[in-house]
């Protein structure tokens, strides 16, 4: 019966994705793989353009998975019974596809990739998804995106709200614990993607502007940029032998370098890449820190803190870049503050990104979906 050959054809859960497996992509690969190691017949089907550069170094790092990576095209969907993206623009590039073949889906709406606030063109392509009759649960990483998809949930879609982003095990297996200052030597770092000009939404001008000042006084600071930056992006010529710049750095990488940082100085601005653009709090680069044990200082504009006690586990201060350097003064002044809050931080971090809380609920939820649409687990 062709009913039944169908069934039996299509249960299969497929990732669908715009970027993977580029390792750069941290949280991805630890949620895919952990889906990987959940759904032995999951695959993820790639959009990604430069994917024939970056499956070879994914299969050299994740060996076990890399055979279940392949490029997408639309054939490729025929055994598919479930689906799963993240992202709003993931979900509005295979929408046709899915909707052509009947395929049920399920999203993460984190940050970024095209969702924001009270925005013309993200509005039209978060209705188009939820309109769709095969959209089946969403995820939401934010209260702020929680409540701004309830408001416009017109169909009752089950809305799954999970705080926080999906991290590398390795980060908590065995614990990473931060040195303290050697030589009342101090290393504050920035770490960021460049998306925009100068990186204003990721808050690098004020950053620099912070070390600069922080630099005239003190010579026993130093500055580590992470991320696609340089000395073109804004003037470095006066502290040009007090900044390092390391490029991008992949998971393996970052540890190591987070073992070495005293702080981390995260100031976020929303609203400026785009109109309704936002990043989530902390940021993935904050959390990996934090998990290493170093001090995090960042900004949270949108009140978006899961829990986190300012002063006691981090310090969250204002987008400004006299305040930043006050509080990094206070922090060389009193190493022993500074050590403790990395500490504390590094507990609450351990508890809030556990992956009990983190993968755990999102694979009990496509582990659901799955026996409901007749998907192999």
């Amino acid at each position: 019966m062709k009913w039944l050959w169908n069934w039996r054809q299509r249960q299969t859960l497929k990732i669908l994705d715009d970027f993977f497996p580029n390792l750069l992509t941290g949280f991805r690969v630890a949620e895919y793989n952990a889906i990987f190691s959940a759904f032995p017949r999951a695959q993820v089907l790639s959009a990604y353009p430069h994917y024939a550069s970056c499956i070879g170094e994914y299969a050299r790092v994740h060996p076990e998975y890399a055979r279940r990576v392949n490029i997408f095209e639309p054939r490729a969907l025929d055994d598919c019974g479930l689906a799963y993206v993240n992202f709003l623009n993931n979900a509005v590039l295979f929408l046709d596809a899915l909707e052509s073949k009947a395929i049920p889906f399920v999203i993460t709406l984190y940050p970024g990739g095209g969702f924001g606030l009270n925005e013309t063109e993200s509005d039209y392509k978060l209705d188009r998804v939820l309109k769709s009759p095969l959209l089946k649960a969403i995820i939401v990483t934010q209260r702020v995106t929680r409540d701004y998809v309830i408001a416009r949930n017109r169909r009752s879609i089950p809305i799954h709200f999970v705080p926080g982003v999906v991290v590398n095990p390795s980060y908590f297996f065995p614990s990473v614990c931060r040195r303290k200052s050697e030589n009342n030597v101090f290393h504050f770092c920035f770490v960021a993607e460049k998306y925009m000009e100068k990186g204003l939404n990721k808050g690098y001008p004020i950053f620099i502007e912070a070390a600069k000042s922080l630099a005239l006084e003190r010579e026993n600071i130093h500055f580590h940029v992470v991320g696609n930056f340089d000395s073109s992006d804004v003037m470095v010529t006066d502290i040009a032998n007090r900044i390092k710049f390391h490029g991008r750095l992949m998971t393996s990488e970052l540890k190591g370098f987070f073992s070495r940082m005293d702080v981390i100085v995260s100031p976020n601005q929303p609203f400026l890449l785009h109109p309704g653009n936002f990043d989530g709090f902390p940021t993935g680069c904050c959390v990996e820190a934090s998990l290493c044990g170093v001090t995090v200082v960042a900004t949270d504009e949108l009140k978006q803190n899961p829990g986190y006690c300012d002063g006691e586990d981090m310090l969250i201060v204002p987008p400004k870049s006299s305040v930043i350097a006050d509080t990094l003064r206070n922090l060389v002044d009193h190493p022993d503050h500074c050590f403790s809050l990395g500490v504390r931080g590094q507990a609450m971090s351990r508890m809030f990104y556990a992956p009990s809380r983190q993968i755990g609920p999102r694979l009990n939820i496509l582990k659901d979906m799955a026996k409901r649409h007749g998907v192999a687990l």
